[in-house]
């Protein structure tokens, strides 16, 4: 990519000669100062000089109502132009085929009666195959490549049939709404500007009634309500068929969503295969009513990254809701009752319930990576001139265990650097004690893996970083069985607040649903990419936070472990750029809205739960997702200028289980409030990154993996064990267990305010009660 000789100049500049030497020490040259301005410019490969003519070609033509020439030049481009990008504004980017369909779309009748001529019999045929065959993509070619057509509305119409039979009830409402009439949501602050088919004959009712039962099925009753409103006021002596049955759309819909308040939830996987617990990275866990004692514990070699040097300056910067000294970077993974976790340089694995090590290897160590054995390979994984801190995550997927390997460094920082190897993807086959699936995947010399992939099955996608004078972000692919490339999308380009001077932590994830990746550059720009051939379907820019100081960061700069969470077609951002949160349409990349800047210390997403967006940094945070509140913070806590996050929390059940240093809070989903605590320190335990599974609670830190029991009908699962054996009952370790559970299972409040719980119970009132409503 062509690099602007001013920006160069500029970093020359800013390393040479924008500071006084620091007194004491000797340098070749003048340190550069800590501050950092940013270019609010994000280079996105736009589409070029001949596109952009040809499309203006085609506008003059439809100006001068030269229907066959526009037409020719919109379809040969839409054919031709591959993956460049178009701006539709300053802000948003799609792919020049889409552009093209949605000109075409946009057509006159007069010139829509030509187009349609040439293209509808061709449009049919893929029609008629895609419903003979139940084929996806053969509908979604029509949709894709037809848009104007007689045909599009109808594999429209089937395709939202397909994904609702798949559970998918976000994109079978993406797929409807473009058959109905462009107009502003029902009461939503942005239309939605996503234009549909051309002259759609398909009853608007019908539609509209398949919208309010995608809304039931998907538990967005808020949403549904609204709709079946809308859907009251507009056609309110509709009838259709609903179940096999002809009825009035609305009595039918009203019916089904008041019993829909009554149906039970669908219970949560036990594994827990990824941060955040889903490809989506939005998944609550088992509910647990009470925790009791540790049931084990393992040591962890302390987290790195804690000293960093910044221009000659040593500095131990206090990070949002992290440790100062060992830095809580390990976030492990549970799979099949064996609970993973990755360092730098190996994978340890442990049997959930005893925390023996997993498939009996020595300490737990199932992979060891051979490249940490090569001579200075160990002295390069953490230079002390690095922003940021690396993390270290884990994905199964597909029967493999997948991780990044090596030093999570980026940038072209040689002056201040030893040499550093690149970084490495490994697989290991689950199902074959942890054994290499595929040949390592080494980053090329000049590039490195951001982070964990993640996968479908069939391949592993992940972000990816080149090293130039302005980082370069792309995403790629690569076929799980060999290992081998199968493409690579750049995405965009932009300063970076490490300059190029210093090396930066990557850590970078996807975020995968239903087809569709998900990037949260941290660069100025979110990008949506197709998982067939990676071609970006819309990447939408952002203002971000140009100015800050390296030795006194803005605490946004700490979000470096916060991909995009996908919420029933809503993409929920929180780019380390930027202080705010950002919530955008997941197929159209439309932003819908964004919150103040007063979550700015907001550094994990933790899920989405009650038509809140949980968020913690300092605090927890309950933001809004539905109108007319939505992107507003409905609860704080603490509310006052307390900063007492420590480690990633999570959702489990209707709680919320956040973890501060010395204690895990217990908050009901509903309401916001704290509904109990529980004590650490009467444990031996600090707090830490928090996975819930239905045998234990695991509690990462910077030095330790321990698991806590979970309660299993009132006695939870660590302390049958010192009652199942006689001769340990009175042990000296089962007495403290028994103390340390008692301890730390009694909350902070008067003795005997809570009716149900005794001076000295054990376990007090269940969580199951305490967080309902």
């Amino acid at each position: 990519m062509p690099v602007a000789g001013s920006l160069w100049a500029a970093s020359l500049l800013g390393f040479f000669g924008l500071a006084a030497r620091l007194p004491g020490q000797v340098l070749p040259f003048s340190a550069p100062e800590t501050l950092y301005r940013l270019s609010d410019t994000v280079q996105v490969e736009r589409a070029d000089s001949a596109v952009q003519q040809a499309l203006e070609q085609a506008r003059a033509h439809l100006a001068a109502r030269q229907w066959d020439e526009a037409i020719d030049v919109l379809t040969r481009l839409s054919a031709a132009a591959g993956g460049k990008l178009v701006a539709l504004n300053e802000w948003r980017f799609i792919g020049v085929r889409q552009y093209c369909q949605i000109q075409l779309a946009s057509l006159p009748p007069e010139a829509l009666a030509v187009y349609r001529r040439r293209v509808d019999a061709v449009a049919q045929g893929w029609y008629e195959r895609g419903i003979a065959q139940r084929d996806r993509h053969l509908l979604e070619q029509v949709a894709e490549q037809a848009l104007a057509s007689r045909w599009a509305d109808k594999a429209l119409l089937a395709l939202g049939e397909i994904w609702l039979e798949e559970g998918d009830f976000a994109a079978a409402r993406a797929a409807w709404e473009r058959i109905l009439p462009l107009s502003p949501a029902e009461g939503a602050q942005t239309p939605r500007t996503w234009p549909g088919v051309a002259q759609s004959d398909i009853d608007p009712a019908a539609i509209r009634a398949r919208l309010v039962l995608a809304s039931i099925l998907e538990g967005s009753t808020a949403r549904a309500r609204q709709e079946l409103a809308q859907l009251s006021a507009l056609h309110p002596n509709a009838r259709g068929r609903l179940g096999g049955v002809e009825t009035p759309y609305a009595e039918a819909l009203g019916r089904l969503l008041e019993a829909s308040t009554h149906w039970p939830r669908t219970p949560p996987s036990p594994d827990w295969p990824t941060l955040a617990g889903s490809p989506t990275r939005n998944q609550a866990a088992f509910p647990a009513s009470d925790v009791g004692g540790v049931m084990w514990r393992v040591p962890l070699p302390a987290a790195p990254g804690a000293n960093r040097r910044i221009f000659g300056n040593n500095v131990a910067v206090r990070r949002v809701a992290d440790d100062p000294q060992t830095p809580l970077s390990y976030h492990p993974v549970v799979v099949g009752g064996v609970v993973f976790v990755a360092t730098q340089t190996t994978i340890l694995g442990f049997d959930l319930r005893t925390g023996t090590p997993a498939w009996g290897y020595g300490e737990g160590t199932i992979y060891r990576d051979a490249a940490a054995g090569e001579p200075g390979a160990m002295a390069g994984l953490n230079p002390p001139e690095m922003l940021g801190v690396p993390r270290f995550t884990l994905t199964a997927a597909g029967g493999l265990l997948l991780a990044r390997m090596g030093s999570a460094a980026s940038g072209q920082a040689s002056a201040f650097s030893p040499v550093r190897r690149p970084n490495r993807l490994v697989a290991l086959d689950l199902s074959a004690q942890g054994r290499l699936a595929l040949a390592p995947i080494d980053a090329e010399e000049g590039w490195t893996f951001e982070g964990t992939p993640v996968g479908d099955g069939s391949r592993l996608y992940v972000a990816m970083r080149r090293h130039e004078v302005r980082p370069q972000l792309h995403v790629a692919a690569f076929d799980a069985q060999t290992g081998q490339r199968l493409w690579r999308q750049f995405v965009c380009a932009a300063d970076s607040p490490a300059s190029n001077l210093l090396l930066e932590a990557a850590n970078n994830l996807l975020t995968l649903h239903a087809g569709v990746l998900y990037y949260n550059t941290n660069a100025g720009a979110v990008a949506a990419l197709g998982t067939l051939d990676g071609q970006i379907r819309w990447l939408t820019r952002y203002p971000r936070a140009t100015e800050g100081d390296l030795l006194h960061p803005p605490p946004h700069l700490d979000r470096d472990l916060v991909p995009c969470l996908y919420d029933r077609g809503r993409l929920l951002v929180a780019p380390a750029d930027s202080p705010r949160i950002f919530c955008l349409d997941a197929f159209t990349g439309q932003v819908l809205w964004q919150t103040g800047p007063e979550v700015e210390d907001v550094v994990h997403l933790l899920g989405v739960a009650h038509d809140y967006l949980i968020a913690a940094g300092h605090r927890l945070y309950w933001i809004a997702l539905t109108p007319p509140d939505e992107g507003k913070v409905k609860a704080v806590w603490p509310d006052g200028a307390e900063k007492l996050g420590y480690g990633r929390g999570t959702l489990a059940g209707d709680c919320v289980w956040w973890p501060t240093g010395d204690k895990i809070y217990v908050f009901s989903q509903r309401t916001g409030r704290p509904v109990r605590q529980i004590l650490l320190a009467p444990l031996g335990l600090r707090g830490g990154n928090l996975v819930m599974t239905p045998e234990c609670l695991l509690v990462a830190s910077g030095t330790t993996l321990a698991a806590l029991g979970v309660r299993a009908d009132g006695i939870q699962a660590a302390d049958r064990m010192c009652l199942a054996a006689p001769e340990t009952r009175t042990s000296t370790a089962c007495l403290a267990r028994a103390e340390g559970v008692a301890r730390a299972a009694l909350p902070e409040e008067p003795a005997g305010a809570s009716a149900g719980n005794p001076p000295g119970a054990v376990f007090p009132q269940t969580l199951a009660t305490s967080c309902s409503p």
